[in-house]
């Protein structure tokens, strides 16, 4: 660059040693990533099969009660743990215990866990959180959940409750969310610390329409301020008996899963509004392959003729026949399908 322009940053570098060029800099590029044990949620997340959320970013699932929030996160945080991370849950819905934690590969001895009531608590103790973190120098070390922020009350709801009051809240919760929200966003991108979080969402009953994006609990703040932004929705498989037989406890009325839907209405590193189907077994967990054949239909890499497939000329037969087939994923399709997307999913230049 031009000498008499380095001449002229001079006075900004002095105020702010963090300025630098865009190239160089480590709070807005990603370097890393996290898998969240289903591949085709890793794609629409970060345009990768193999990636995830992203390292020192806000990642947010919201959805209705029993659609995976919970599992998700907490499935990304033993995912990161085996990494070498530590995980650090702030439980606001007393949801999370040892032995869920340990189905998804989740280590409780090494997993710090946090009850939280409010949302000055919740904010304060993890602004004490990340300013350790930083002072520690134990930068990118860590990984935290928020779970849920719609169960966070205010502490005016509690000093209102306590006294016997019945005062409008007046939009309090809303702007402490998002207050709260401010702070994490810049200390999370400083010390490379991955901030999770699950919130609830509700149908808006004077729209005349039903919007595709569902409004959220705590108003936008979560929206605003999140890197990600991920919609959940699900519904229970129910198997007939002539239906090939998955995994299923036999007292569960012919329940053996869900499917998960999962629509990212925000992404700043790849398009939004993609969307995938997951499979979650209630004995077996998330279907690592589940969605992936829709997905390379689509663009191309698997052709369907009426109920079997074909992969160029190779002839696949039935989906059930070959939907669990890991040499053939691992080897053949995986491999097309990640070129693929590392060229659609990007955002045109």
């Amino acid at each position: 660059m031009d000498k008499k322009a380095l001449e002229a940053f001079k006075a900004l570098d002095k105020l702010n040693p963090e300025a630098t060029f865009l190239s160089e800099t480590s709070l807005s590029n990603v370097d890393e990533w996290f898998d969240t044990g289903c591949m085709v949620l890793n794609s629409i997340i970060s345009g990768s099969l193999y990636k995830g959320v992203p390292k020192g970013r806000i990642t947010g699932f919201a959805g209705p009660s029993m659609c995976g929030k919970t599992y998700i996160i907490n499935k990304i945080l033993g995912k990161a743990q085996q990494k070498g991370l530590i995980p650090v849950v702030f439980d606001t819905e007393m949801a999370v215990d040892d032995g869920n934690a340990s189905a998804v590969g989740l280590d409780p001895e090494k997993t710090k866990y946090v009850p939280v009531n409010t949302i000055e608590d919740c904010r304060n103790q993890l602004v004490a959180l990340l300013d350790g973190i930083e002072s520690s120098e134990m930068n990118g070390k860590f990984i935290i959940s928020i779970d849920s922020l719609g169960n966070l009350a205010s502490q005016k709801e509690v000093n209102d409750a306590e006294a016997g009051k019945a005062a409008m809240d007046m939009g309090m919760r809303a702007k402490s969310l998002k207050s709260m929200m401010r702070l994490l966003t810049y200390k999370a991108a400083r010390t490379g610390t991955t901030i999770l979080f699950a919130n609830h969402t509700y149908d808006d009953p004077s729209a005349m329409f039903p919007s595709l994006v569902k409004n959220q609990a705590g108003g936008k703040g979560p929206v605003y301020l999140a890197s990600v932004l991920v919609q959940l929705a699900s519904r229970n498989e129910k198997q007939d008996s002539g239906n090939e037989q998955d995994d299923m406890l036999p007292e569960a009325k012919k329940y053996s899963g869900s499917t998960l839907r999962a629509l990212t209405v925000k992404n700043r590193f790849v398009p939004p509004f993609l969307e995938c189907e997951m499979y979650l077994n209630f004995k077996t967990g998330l279907d690592k392959y589940a969605g992936l054949k829709d997905v390379a239909v689509n663009h191309g890499i698997i052709a369907q003729n009426g109920s079997t497939y074909v992969m160029g000329d190779k002839k696949l037969g039935y989906y059930k026949n070959w939907r669990k087939d890991e040499d053939l994923w691992e080897k053949e399709i995986l491999p097309k399908l990640e070129e693929v997307l590392a060229e659609k999913y990007c955002y045109g230049g």
